[in-house]
C-alpha cells in the first residue's frame, strides 16, 4: 500500500468514516402490498420495503400505508446494502390502521372504523354508525333542532291563547283582565 493510501486508511480509521453506517433514502412509492411497499430512486425499482418497524409488526402496533406516487423517507439499516429498508416518512399517506390487543382503528379517505372488543364505530360522509345502526345512540343535530322550534313555536301560541283567556274571562280579583294577562305574562 503507497503512503497516501495509507493515509487515507488511517484518516478514516480515526475519523471513523471506515465504518457501515445507516443511510436514508428518498423514494418514490410504486405499489403497496399489505405491509410491504415498492419504491423507487431514479430508475431503479426496490422491493420489500417494510411499512411497519419490524417484520410482523402491523400485527400488533401501527400500519402506516404511503399513497401510490408519494414520497417515501427510507432507513437503510443494512448499512448501505439496500436490504433492511423501512419507510419512516411519507409525503402522503393511503390510510393508517392501529392494532393493541381487541382494539383496532383503521383509517383513511373514505371513513373510520373503530373496533373496541365486539363494539365497533364507522363514521363516513357525516354519518355516525355504532354496533351497524346508523346514529344509534347519537343525536340527529338537524332532527333535533327541528324538534326544538317546533316545541318553542307551540308554547309561543299557547302563551298567547292563555294571556287572551285571562284577558277575555279574567280569573278572580288579582287576575282580572289586563292585570290578570300581564301578571301571567311577567312570569314566563
Amino acid at each position: 500500500m503507497d503512503k497516501v493510501s495509507k493515509i487515507r486508511e488511517l484518516l478514516r480509521n480515526i475519523t471513523g468514516t471506515d465504518k457501515p453506517i445507516f443511510d436514508f433514502l428518498l423514494m418514490e412509492v410504486v405499489s403497496v402490498e399489505g405491509d410491504l411497499c415498492r419504491a423507487k430512486i431514479g430508475d431503479f425499482i426496490i422491493p420489500d420495503i417494510r411499512l411497519a418497524s419490524i417484520e410482523g409488526g402491523a400485527e400488533n402496533g401501527l400500519l402506516v400505508t404511503p399513497a401510490v406516487g408519494s414520497v417515501i423517507l427510507v432507513a437503510d439499516i443494512s448499512c448501505g446494502n439496500l436490504r433492511g429498508l423501512n419507510a419512516i416518512g411519507y409525503s402522503e399517506i393511503e390510510s393508517l390502521r392501529f392494532h393493541q390487543g381487541s382494539t383496532t382503528l383503521q383509517a383513511d379517505a373514505r371513513g373510520i372504523d373503530a373496533t373496541v372488543g365486539s363494539s365497533t364505530v364507522h363514521i363516513e360522509d357525516g354519518k355516525i354508525r355504532l354496533g351497524g345502526e346508523d346514529n344509534g345512540g347519537l343525536v340527529k343535530v338537524e332532527e333535533v333542532r327541528q324538534s326544538l322550534e317546533s316545541l318553542k313555536t307551540y308554547c309561543e301560541t299557547l302563551r298567547e291563547a292563555v294571556s287572551a283567556g285571562i284577558k277575555a274571562v279574567g280569573a278572580g280579583i288579582l287576575a282580572n283582565g289586563t292585570t290578570g294577562a300581564t301578571a301571567f305574562l311577567s312570569l314566563i
